[in-house]
């Protein structure tokens, strides 16, 4: 579904001319409506949608808030949207540590069903794909252009092959 991910293949040794890219298929949907713009101008509401996991770049996320609120900044929220039912005790509560240090502006949503994610984007400015592995060809991408959001994401993999930097979204240094 990738050009990043035919191309490991290809390095692993499948022939080049046997391979194709097929991208992933989403169904239509109805984009939801854009959030009313913050005073100044600012748009300063991001969200984080999936599985909460150290792979997915969930401390990588928290650590940025917490550096703008150490800074003095809290003119911003980060929603964090999905559970954490594999992941270690220790790792949930660092994840609610950093949640309880960030000023109310980092906020643990949970998990979410698909059929509500219209509702929970539409609270957003942006969408956040912070993963330090290598995606493939992360849905969540494909789900926030759906819903006409920008994507602020890692430069690996197939992240960075789908969001087209200073075009539809940012790209960041892995980790």
């Amino acid at each position: 579904p990738s050009e990043f991910l035919r191309r490991r293949y290809v390095a692993w040794g499948i022939p080049a001319d046997k391979i194709a890219v097929m991208r992933n298929a989403r169904p239509a949907v109805e984009p939801a409506p854009m959030r009313p713009v913050a005073a100044g101008g600012r748009r300063d509401s991001f969200g984080f949608f999936g599985n909460l996991n150290p792979f997915k770049g969930v401390p990588v996320a928290l650590d940025a808030a917490l550096r703008l609120v150490r800074g003095g900044d809290t003119r911003f929220t980060l929603a964090l949207h999905g559970g954490m039912p594999f992941q270690t005790k220790e790792f949930q509560e660092k994840v609610e540590a950093a949640a309880r240090k960030s000023a109310g502006t980092v906020v643990l949503r949970g998990a979410y069903k698909a059929r509500d994610l219209r509702s929970l984007i539409a609270a957003v400015d942006w969408v956040v794909v912070p993963s330090v592995w290598w995606e493939n060809a992360p849905l969540v991408i494909q789900e926030a252009f759906q819903h006409r959001r920008p994507v602020i994401c890692s430069d690996i993999g197939g992240m960075a092959e789908a969001v087209r930097a200073d075009v539809d979204g940012l790209h960041f240094r892995a980790g």
